[in-house]
């Protein structure tokens, strides 16, 4: 019995399955096969998966919600965990931030609805909380984002309002220290609880994280995010429920058959140095380089929101690097623009 049978045996027959199409695990609905895919419903199965395969030589790959991520046409080899755990309680109180607060990140988001097709802004809807009461919550990481943000604030827990409208696990959002509006995850991270390359189960404090604009050391690390405790708000529930309806209104020109934003936006100096209104690709895309609508295959840039490749059905991986490639080209040539990439890049990329 070889070491693939031997893993399967020990999760389940029952619970795993060979060559299952990854692209139904994602938002962009792309991705080659995973030899063997397992869901695991809770952290502890989570661990047990990734320690069994370890144990056995065999490449270990974990997946959330399954945004932000271009998963290739060749797929992934070896094991696929899909994270499902669902547990959130809550700790104790306190009067003011005592934990980590996190340095200020700035998230170089910036938007006008005078400026193309980018039909949204934040500033009127943002506000200041520090000086709520405090309580900890924690959060298994295969949580879902939303899930998370509603219930909380259906407790009367505040401080994930700005992440209406996004995708994904609260795994996926500490990797990427994901930004909504001006707020990044960074705010209210207290401590992770992480299982190591080598198996073994540490926690690590917010300070610790190296959370920056859509990056942190989970891009390099090889630790697997088990479980995430923020340090979060007793604040206006009935203000926080308006605002991220209103954000998610707002949003809701973002298109879901996609990965998300392709490119981080340009920095202050690139914005002066190009005399531009604003740091946004995707006024850059749209305005500037004139690509919207631009398509390979079956994707294309949006044009509801010209940052997203979005796939219109049948696009591969293939497809969609044409497309980003493409831009980060003319970008290069007519504005002396290096843009850099959000999405995570997952598995076998074909020629």
């Amino acid at each position: 019995m070889g070491n693939q049978e031997i893993l399967i045996k020990a999760l389940g027959e029952n619970r795993t399955t060979r060559d299952e199409s990854l692209a139904h695990h994602t938002t962009l609905g792309i991705g080659g096969r995973a030899d063997i895919f397992f869901l695991a419903e809770d952290s502890g199965e989570l661990i047990r998966a990734m320690r069994l395969a370890k144990n056995l030589g065999i490449n270990a790959t974990v997946i959330g919600g399954g945004s932000n991520v271009l998963v290739g046409d060749g797929g992934i080899r070896g094991l696929v965990v899909k994270n499902t755990s669902k547990r959130i309680a809550t700790g104790s109180k306190r009067k003011k931030a005592e934990a980590y607060r996190g340095e200020a990140v700035e998230a170089r988001w910036q938007a006008d609805s005078r400026l193309g097709n980018l039909k949204y802004d934040f500033k009127d809807l943002d506000y200041d909380e520090w000086d709520e009461e405090r309580i900890e919550v924690v959060l298994d990481s295969g949580v879902n984002l939303q899930g998370a943000m509603w219930k909380l604030l259906d407790m009367g827990i505040t401080g994930l309002q700005w992440y209406a409208r996004i995708p994904g696990t609260l795994g996926g959002a500490v990797y990427n220290n994901i930004h909504g509006g001006t707020h990044t995850m960074n705010e209210v991270v207290e401590r992770v609880v992480v299982l190591d390359k080598d198996g073994e189960i540490r926690t690590i404090s917010g300070s610790d994280l190296a959370l920056g604009y859509d990056d942190s050391r989970f891009h390099h690390s090889g630790e697997v995010i088990v479980e995430v405790v923020m340090d979060l708000f007793l604040g206006d529930k009935e203000r926080a429920e308006a605002v991220a309806r209103e954000w998610a209104k707002r949003k809701s020109i973002q298109p879901f058959n996609s990965a998300g934003c392709v490119f981080k936006n340009i920095s202050d100096i690139d914005k002066e140095r190009l005399g531009l209104p604003t740091t946004s690709v995707g006024y850059i895309i749209e305005q500037v380089l004139k690509m919207g609508g631009y398509k390979v295959g079956g994707a294309k840039v949006s044009t509801a929101h010209h940052n997203f490749i979005v796939n219109e059905g049948d696009a591969k991986a293939s497809d969609y690097l044409a497309v980003k490639n493409e831009i980060m080209r003319r970008a290069k040539e007519e504005l002396g623009l290096e843009l850099e990439e959000e999405i995570v890049m997952m598995g076998e990329f074909k020629e």
